[in-house]
């Protein structure tokens, strides 16, 4: 089969690999669409762990075998690819904390993944969807169920106020779940005026590009004291420092963005938070009990019914076979996206 193939740090090739076949508890799946994910550019651009891999973790596609011990029924239906492959046995994993696993695993990054004609994983990590869904779209539930996993961290409650830092592909997905959800007021900042737009579009009330005005002053002026829920989806420290200000006393605070490991916060930002008594929860992956979680159904209900707005978060698409230009495009900062799909039944 066809692949795209991580062989070093900015080194990625599509060639031919081994065919993969399921074993015992395992489904094949012809992929028909993966989404490139910000953390497979962060592995591109910095490098990763291991190589050679094959990323890619956002995907949909079509059981085409099964292995032994599965229902054969399985064949030919469309899933959604779970990409984390718990343990289920460790300590963490009995409470359904399954990102806190001991021994996970993860496709597309601890294990070959879905920039390919083919994967193979565990039948646990393939949930069916309805024939009549998009798969681009359901490649995608993915990223939406990371947002709705920060609203159930933060508590969130309908008529709240929330602010959404970072307008990216994360940022996106928690302002129409906010919308779905029933917040009062939406609020995002971001520093790129074309990111504010489509956010304005997805059901944003207000959004304030920080490079133009005083953030917290305008936030201030929006909500009073600040918001009920600040959500953090940059992975910029001056952004997470500024997550206590925006946020009323006794609010909540989830932070998602991945942060620079060689920067230091200020003291005052503890300070800040003890005596305004804010909550500040991390967030890592979207899973919860019974496995894989609401967030994955409660994305494809609201896929269904139409609530959630996929094609609106997909800015462009490509054969898998572009994928080496497209990384290399993004990596030299030459190609501004969301989310940008790649289908391996597309050759040129």
């Amino acid at each position: 089969m066809k692949a795209v193939v991580l062989e070093d740090k900015g080194v990625m090739t599509y060639k031919d690999v081994p065919t993969p076949d399921p074993g015992a508890g395992q489904v094949r799946v012809k992929i028909k669409a993966v989404s490139i994910c910000g953390s497979d550019i962060k592995r591109y651009v910095d490098g990763h762990r291991e190589y050679n891999l094959i990323l890619g973790h956002e995907s949909a596609g079509i059981i085409d075998k099964v292995g032994d011990g599965v229902n054969k029924d399985y064949s030919g239906r469309p899933v959604a690819i779970i990409p984390l492959i718990p343990c289920f046995e460790c300590e963490q994993c009995k409470l359904g904390f399954y990102s806190a696993c001991h021994r996970y695993s993860f496709i597309g990054s601890r294990q070959n993944g879905c920039y390919a004609e083919y994967v193979v994983v565990p039948i646990k990590n393939v949930m069916l969807v309805p024939e009549s869904l998009n798969l681009e779209h359901v490649a995608l539930i993915e990223p939406s169920s990371v947002a709705r996993h920060m609203l159930a961290l933060g508590n969130f409650k309908s008529g709240e106020t929330a602010i959404v830092m970072g307008a990216g592909s994360i940022g996106l997905m928690l302002v129409q779940w906010l919308r779905i959800l029933g917040a009062k007021r939406i609020v995002v900042s971001d520093i790129l005026d074309v990111n504010l737009a489509i956010a304005s579009k997805l059901g944003a009330h207000y959004t304030l590009n920080p490079t133009k005005v005083d953030l917290v002053k305008e936030l201030k002026a929006l909500t009073g004291d600040g918001a009920d829920l600040t959500l953090e989806a940059t992975g910029v420290p001056s952004v997470l420092e500024q997550t206590i200000s925006v946020t009323r006393p006794r609010g909540s605070i989830v932070l998602a963005g991945n942060q620079p490991l060689d920067k230091c916060m200020p003291l005052t930002f503890f300070e800040n938070m003890m005596r305004r008594e804010i909550r500040i929860m991390g967030c890592f992956m979207s899973y919860s009990a019974p496995f894989p979680g609401h967030e994955w159904s409660d994305t494809i209900e609201s896929l269904v019914s139409g609530d959630l707005d996929m094609e609106t978060m997909i800015s462009h698409r490509y054969p898998l076979s572009k994928a080496p230009e497209v990384f290399k495009l993004i990596g030299s900062h030459q190609l501004a996206h969301q989310k940008i799909m790649l289908n391996p039944e597309e050759t040129v």
